[in-house]
């Protein structure tokens, strides 16, 4: 209550771009300060063994992770691990820094709960966050979400070598790594989405996968929207070049569709430039969880994203297919006791409904 009706409304005086970096650089501040930290975890974190699961060998406190976008280049993780979370995603990282599309990188909905999102892959390049996340020590998992550089001559085996280069740099570091397919803010789209395209990057993953005997957990990230031909052929992909999942899923960038889903259309221009993130994105995520679930007969790990606000919303997409979700957009509209309140939520419905433990729930309406 104090952060929506008192915080918040002084925080968003402010354009995203601007108080983004404040806030996240001052809870990771908070986070890394002693005392303060120490309290900020008494009171945020949810600790209790039916949260806890295992997926890929890979063991978190709780299924619900920070969205690659928030972490881009991994001065966060600290932040995550107080505040609750039971892992973080950092990225995307790419091959080549690049600084970003034209500002604003992002506008707000309120109404709507939803953010229009155009950073077009900032990153200050792979080298530059390896050396960082090297240094890093956190008790909390977290993955490595990277994509292709945003340059005019990134494209076709150019861009495939740029992954590759990205993977095999941070091959020893994070629980898992994401292949980020879906970014929808780059001047040639989403090329690699299409299977055609799709796979002769997955053949050089795996590739280099089997030559640096690279052994943690791979996923892909896909878009929310992806219809029903194209998940089935990126399911058998993955499990052709031996992905071990999907993460669904990115922004939504197609803006006629966007603006169906939205309570209030009005607040949203065309024109703005970027993907959808939010409430728009939950419903069509959590079908695209559901089906992806059925088509790979639960054998590729799923983790969702999209839309998550409440232990609800994280529920619904654990009992459609997902073993672990992710959010952003509910954690900046809820504020920081967001991942408190969905744990403990999720936890009474894992006990509502005779589940021990959160794996148990994961893909339940399939039965």
């Amino acid at each position: 209550m104090l952060y929506r009706h008192v915080l918040r409304p002084i925080l968003y005086r402010f354009s995203p771009d601007t108080i983004h970096p404040i806030v996240a650089t001052g809870s990771e501040f908070a986070a890394r300060t002693p005392i303060l930290g120490h309290a900020l975890r008494h009171i945020l974190q949810v600790q209790h063994p039916a949260l806890q699961t295992t997926v890929d060998g890979v063991l978190y406190q709780n299924p619900i992770g920070l969205s690659a976008g928030f972490d881009k280049d991994g001065h966060n993780l600290h932040f995550a691990q107080t505040f609750g979370f039971g892992f973080s995603e950092v990225g995307s990282i790419t091959g080549r820094p690049y600084t970003g599309n034209p500002k604003p990188w992002a506008r707000r909905m309120v109404r709507n709960e939803s953010l229009v999102v155009n950073y077009g892959l900032r990153s200050q390049g792979v080298e530059r966050v390896a050396q960082r996340l090297e240094r890093t020590r956190v008790e909390m998992p977290f993955g490595v979400s990277i994509a292709k550089s945003n340059q005019p001559d990134c494209i076709g085996q150019a861009a495939i070598a740029d992954y590759v280069l990205s993977y095999v740099r941070l091959r020893a570091i994070g629980a898992y790594t994401t292949i980020n397919l879906s970014c929808p803010n780059t001047p040639d789209g989403t090329p690699f989405s299409n299977p055609q395209a799709l796979e002769p990057l997955l053949q050089a993953l795996h590739k280099a996968r089997q030559n640096g005997n690279i052994r943690k957990p791979t996923y892909l990230k896909i878009s929310p929207d992806t219809n029903e031909n194209d998940l089935q052929a990126i399911v058998d992909l993955a499990r052709k070049y031996e992905m071990q999942g999907l993460v669904i899923g990115n922004l939504l960038k197609d803006k006629a569709k966007a603006r169906t889903l939205l309570d209030f259309p009005a607040d949203h221009n065309p024109d703005w430039p970027g993907g959808l993130s939010g409430k728009p994105v939950r419903n069509l995520s959590t079908e695209t969880i559901r089906r992806a679930y059925a088509l790979a007969q639960g054998k590729l790990t799923l983790i969702g994203t999209g839309g998550i606000f409440t232990g609800d919303h994280a529920y619904e997409k654990i009992r459609a297919g997902a073993n672990l979700v992710q959010l952003i957009t509910g954690f900046i509209f809820g504020g920081p006791a967001t991942i408190q309140h969905v744990n403990k939520r999720l936890l009474a419905l894992l006990q509502r409904d005779g589940f021990s433990n959160v794996s148990q729930a994961v893909g339940a309406d399939h039965r």
